[in-house]
């Protein structure tokens, strides 16, 4: 009885071929990677993270070359990644998205579809850098959560006259009594009059006596209270 020949079940590629597509990958890999660079918020940016979305594109376009036709290959490979367990949690949705993003790139580089890959990634990146730079679904600009300690033996018009210089709206999110009653922690939500004014309102407000522990976070991201 005859079986079907390796070459049957196994798909000669093209060395030229698939190191061009590659090459293609990386490029198109490193463009995604950089417009995540430039387009994250936050104090939770990883290289790591840039670095594995270069290489996700790059994999995930060398599996499909794998492939190609060969449900037998399909099956091996689908059976080897099902072994695999991934640990590292992502915090951010939007990280999320650009892991999509870099297996739908990788899987048009693999199937050949040069053409589509480029459109999509000039596409997809020029509405991330739009959605960025428009600050869409975030708060209004020049928008603070400022927090600080005070004294509780203070009246809490010790820091009103600092509020009335400096700042444009201010609304109280969060008060909480520590130490025992000893002090009042403050929580509010600011937007100031001037944006290169914060320096002087946060050296200002640090001298109202009883108050210290100031500091501001940008509310520009998502933030949870």
């Amino acid at each position: 009885m005859d079986f079907l020949k390796a070459k049957d079940l196994v798909p000669i590629l093209d060395p030229l071929q698939v190191g061009i597509l590659l090459i293609f990958a990386i490029a198109l890999g490193l463009a995604i990677a950089w417009t995540y660079r430039k387009t994250h918020r936050g104090f939770s940016y990883s290289q790591s993270f840039s670095i594995t979305l270069v290489v996700v594109t790059v994999v995930s376009a060398f599996i499909i070359l794998l492939i190609e036709d060969s449900i037998a290959r399909a099956i091996g490979l689908f059976g080897a990644f099902s072994i695999v367990r991934f640990r590292t949690a992502i915090k951010d949705t939007r990280d999320i998205a650009f892991v999509f993003f870099a297996l739908a790139t990788g899987l048009a580089v693999g199937t050949g579809s040069i053409a589509i890959g480029i459109t999509g990634v000039l596409i997809i990146c020029t509405l991330i850098f739009l959605l960025h730079l428009s600050n869409f679904g975030g708060l209004r600009k020049l928008e603070y959560v400022l927090n600080f300690v005070m004294d509780a033996k203070q009246s809490q018009d010790v820091f009103q006259d600092v509020f009335n210089e400096y700042l444009k709206t201010r609304n109280l999110l969060h008060v909480e009594a520590k130490d025992k009653g000893k002090v009042l922690f403050f929580s509010f939500n600011i937007s100031l009059k001037y944006e290169d004014k914060m320096k002087e309102f946060l050296g200002d407000l640090n001298k109202v006596p009883g108050i210290e522990d100031v500091n501001v976070i940008s509310s520009k991201n998502d933030l949870e209270y």
